[in-house]
């Protein structure tokens, strides 16, 4: 497969910036450069008083400098951008609007032979990812990786943790807290924290869809349950590792995979698997085919029976079937899943 340029790489932000520096430079000049047609036109008439065409004269003198001073701005800011891009493109980092994430990860998950997730409860991977990953299967017939790395859901410190830092991210982002600091601000409906249960249901779905998804033939699927949380997700293919915030209105940023970030995260990502506890879903393949797991568009009644068997294979899990609310709700996820890049 044909390797793209680092240039071609680069987000749309940056190169919509370029081209529109460009178009002004090229706006400006021309501006100027019609300026300065009429005045030399005035400096050159005989007609108009000696001293206004010394005015002119120097006027257009101004003129040009200015024209080839924006003409040699504009190219040392494109042969400095070429020379850092060519001499050093690995470690760039780009930067992602939040409406453009989800784009650029699908966009990835159709390139890529591996994907490593390392976040919480990779609810965007399992609903829209898994899917495109599996679709790229049956078209090209080229085997597909993918590790995740969640959050245990039966880890109630854990939870409890990133339930209240989430917490704490939502009303940062929705200014709950200037309503203490200005007491004309208009109340502002506070944001409804997610509680424990909904947040292992979510890690819990997440895991059912790695094992249904699993059963396809070219899918390895491997999943690792830590003890902690993370205020960042990492989604790492073969191009780049696309890092994002709690906050879906925070920007993202990538980082290429020739780079030393790249590697960083990969490392991370081995070390958070060795601490953590490992579900394998690629080994108990033929155990897992056995279990008859419900298509996530099968009725809701038919996937809870088919998590309650799922968790009941693995012993790490089993304590889950006990927890009604856990399994309707993760019942609920994998049959209306969230498309859209969020926790």
């Amino acid at each position: 497969m044909a390797t793209e340029s680092p240039l071609s790489d680069e987000m749309p932000n940056g190169q919509r910036r370029v081209i529109v520096a460009v178009l002004a430079v090229g706006l400006l000049c021309a501006i100027l450069y019609w300026l300065n047609i009429q005045i030399t036109v005035i400096a050159s008439d005989e007609t108009v008083p000696r001293e206004w065409r010394q005015h002119a004269e120097i006027i257009k003198s101004v003129l040009e400098n200015l024209i080839a001073g924006a003409i040699a701005a504009i190219l040392l800011a494109l042969t400095f951008k070429w020379i850092i891009a060519f001499v050093d493109p690995k470690d760039r980092v780009i930067e992602i609007s939040p409406n453009n994430i989800t784009s650029r990860l699908l966009h990835n998950a159709l390139r890529t032979r591996s994907y490593v997730f390392m976040g919480n409860t990779a609810t965007f991977v399992s609903a829209a990812v898994l899917p495109v990953l599996s679709d790229s299967i049956r078209v090209s017939g080229i085997p597909r990786s993918v590790k995740l790395i969640l959050i245990d859901p039966l880890d109630e410190s854990a939870i409890k943790r990133y339930s209240e830092f989430k917490f704490r991210a939502m009303q940062t982002a929705s200014k709950v807290g200037d309503q203490h600091l200005a007491r004309w601000v208009p109340p502002i409906t506070t944001p409804r924290g997610e509680s424990s249960d909904e947040i292992s249901a979510k890690a819990l779905a997440a895991i059912y869809l790695c094992a249904f998804s699993s059963l396809q033939s070219g899918m390895e699927v491997s999943i690792f349950l830590r003890r902690s949380f993370t205020p960042f997700r990492a989604d790492m293919t073969n191009t780049e590792v696309v890092l994002t915030q709690e906050s879906a209105n925070e920007s993202a940023v990538a980082f290429p995979a020739q780079g030393h970030f790249y590697g960083w995260y990969h490392k991370e990502a081995e070390a958070q698997c060795m601490q953590a506890t490992e579900i394998d879903v690629a080994g108990e393949r033929n155990q897992l085919s056995h279990l008859g797991l419900a298509h996530p568009s099968s009725p809701r009644e038919e996937i809870k029976k088919s998590l309650i068997a799922l968790v009941g294979h693995f012993s790490h899990l089993k304590k889950l079937a006990e927890n009604q609310t856990v399994i309707d709700n993760a019942a609920e996820k994998i049959s209306r899943p969230s498309h859209a890049y969020q926790a």
